[in-house]
């Protein structure tokens, strides 16, 4: 859960940058995912990679900052030890956003250290094709030097850990919590 208070204070300071010219300000956040998103992570894995409902309300507008729903699921991989696939997955599309030929660089040689790395304890598993693409790319770091990558361990998620999740009991709590009674 520290990620996500990391990712909270990032969020809000984005947010208070978008307004800066305003006067900015916070005014409230609601982070709560209706029923029919969280139960949409049990139909589809990109509707739980991809719901957004962390909203910041700054001056009468709204910032959709945090996925909600890798939220919930990296904490299901947390407590089953294998955070470091959503972790870099995370990392990549935070790369992808990065415009600063410098800082991609940067960004690139940190996610290459701390997951793609033998030496790593968050390495994550890559097939030797895709770690040789990896080491190619690494001569010039872009943005997208991990795609491959990222995609493999999309699969890997979406196959392995996805079913876990929605049988999990994190999820059915998850589910509960709207007074909502259904067998799944």
């Amino acid at each position: 859960m520290g990620n996500s208070q990391g990712l909270l204070r990032l969020a809000i300071h984005n947010a208070d940058g978008l307004n800066a010219g305003q006067g900015g300000g916070l005014d409230f956040i609601d982070d709560k995912a209706s029923y029919e998103e969280v139960a949409g992570w049990g139909v589809a894995f990109d509707r739980l990679m991809k719901n957004k409902t962390l909203t910041l309300f700054v001056k009468k507008q709204y910032y959709v900052c945090l996925p909600c729903g890798q939220k919930y699921f990296a904490e299901f991989l947390k407590s089953e030890y294998s955070d470091e696939n959503i972790l870099f997955w995370q990392a990549c599309e935070e790369l992808k956003r990065e415009r600063n030929t410098e800082k991609i660089e940067e960004k690139a040689r940190i996610i290459y250290e701390d997951f793609i790395s033998i030496l790593s304890p968050k390495e994550v598993s890559l097939d030797s094709r895709v770690r040789e693409i990896i080491n190619n790319n690494m001569v010039h770091p872009t943005a997208h030097t991990f795609d491959e990558a990222q995609n493999q361990i999309y699969t890997l998620m979406q196959r392995d850990s996805y079913p876990r999740f929605i049988a999990s009991a994190l999820y059915k709590k998850i589910l509960s919590s709207y007074g909502h009674i259904e067998e799944l």
